[in-house]
């Protein structure tokens, strides 16, 4: 019995030691590897524009080149609309704080009666509550302080305070340069790593082929199609379903009565790559910012019938359309992949965590010896097999009709 547990034993401590270090070298190697693997995404997702420029007359190299300043143009414009969208909600803020500050007021003074726990207690515990009163009433103390001062204390305070802070605002600017010039760094090297990708594609995947057994070649061919099959539909049709989503929030929002309705929306849309949690998260901001906005019970109604309405026509409409069934992963493992993919890499690591994993799938899928693990990270044998419910009857029709 001994014999037999033992090299068990030693195989899942084997196991676990290479998967930390496989982590490990993840996080430690992200800035190298980040921006290699959304090149290599968006590279998938734009070699069907790039074949048709090649269809068109150009060459390879001006092909890809095309293709490369195409998606730079759309994410510098997709850039501009997110800042100007900022830009308009933080204008508002000031008004949007007068509103919110009396309801945290409020709400303070009913935690107190509640719970016999203090303003004084919560400010210090949850500084999100009374922070911003605080620094009022702060700001409003300096100001009387400074108006009963002399006109000489003025000058010399004045002078001392240009004096303090002038190495702290040079050393402040000097290091968000820095942060500056290595994201746009980063940014510009994704898109050159995207052009030498396009133009060498062809040699990557023969490459590939080459280095497969002489009886897995096929399996390659079927991997490298079906991992280019996965990235593009799910990536590009996310990418307009967002587009949709935006627009469908908009509308609704704004007959709602929600201020900066175009800025939650957009926010709302991006959220949804976060699978389940991503809605929450959209509609509870949407739903906050519709009692900020004075919109009332109203507001809140509308808030709630707009994603009620576009979460149906999303999930059984648009998404099996658009999106399709590129990606069959199970809901657990989708939801763990995006947790696991946000600690390691942050924001970029939660994008591609998805397509990631529906790659590894398909990787999986072709090799024999990994099949248990393409049947663990599928949809098969999750209890969705009974397609006799109204809900997945509306969805397999949508996919049906606009297939056809």
């Amino acid at each position: 019995m001994e014999n037999r547990a033992r090299p068990i034993l030693t195989y899942f401590v084997l196991l676990a030691v290479g998967l930390f270090f496989f982590f490990y070298g993840l996080v430690k190697a992200k800035s190298f590897l980040a921006p290699l693997a959304v090149a290599a995404l968006l590279t998938m997702v734009v070699v069907p524009v790039a074949r048709w420029f090649e269809s068109k007359g150009l060459s390879r190299a001006w092909a890809a080149l095309s293709s490369d300043l195409l998606i730079l143009l759309f994410f510098v414009v997709l850039a501009g609309v997110v800042s100007y969208q900022v830009n308009n909600f933080s204008q508002d803020w000031p008004e949007i704080k007068e509103r919110v500050e009396p309801k945290i007021n409020d709400l303070q003074e009913v935690i107190a009666d509640k719970t016999g726990i203090s303003i004084q207690q919560q400010n210090q515990n949850l500084p999100i509550l009374g922070g911003a009163a605080e620094a009022n009433g702060q700001t409003e103390e300096t100001g009387a302080k400074q108006q009963e001062q002399g006109e000489g204390q003025d000058q010399e305070a004045s002078g001392s305070e240009f004096q303090q802070p002038n190495g702290s605002i040079m050393s402040s600017a000097g290091s968000y340069m820095m942060r500056l010039i290595g994201f746009l760094g980063t940014f510009l090297l994704t898109f050159v790593y995207i052009f030498f990708f396009l133009l060498y594609r062809s040699k990557f995947r023969k490459s590939f082929i080459k280095m497969a057994p002489e009886g897995r070649k096929e399996d390659t061919k079927k991997i490298i199609s079906g991992s280019v099959q996965v990235a593009h539909g799910y990536l590009f049709g996310r990418l307009v379903l967002i587009v949709i989503l935006a627009v469908i929030y908009s509308i609704g929002l704004s007959f709602s009565g929600v201020r900066q309705a175009v800025f939650i929306s957009i926010l709302a849309a991006v959220l949804t790559l976060i699978p389940y949690i991503g809605n929450i998260i959209g509609y509870t901001l949407a739903l906050a910012m519709a009692f900020i906005s004075g919109s009332g019970l109203t507001g809140a109604l509308g808030v709630t019938a707009t994603f009620a309405l576009t979460q149906f026509v999303e999930s059984y409409i648009l998404e099996p359309y658009i999106v399709g069934d590129k990606v069959n992963l199970d809901p657990t493992f989708t939801i763990v992949v995006v947790v696991l993919g946000g600690s390691m890499w942050g924001v970029i690591g939660m994008l591609i965590a998805i397509p990631a994993l529906g790659i590894a799938k398909v990787v999986f899928d072709n090799i024999p010896a990994l099949n248990p693990l393409g049947y663990l990270f599928g949809t098969e044998g999750t209890g969705d097999d009974d397609d006799d419910n109204i809900f997945d009857k509306t969805k397999r029709w949508a996919l049906n009709k606009f297939k056809k």
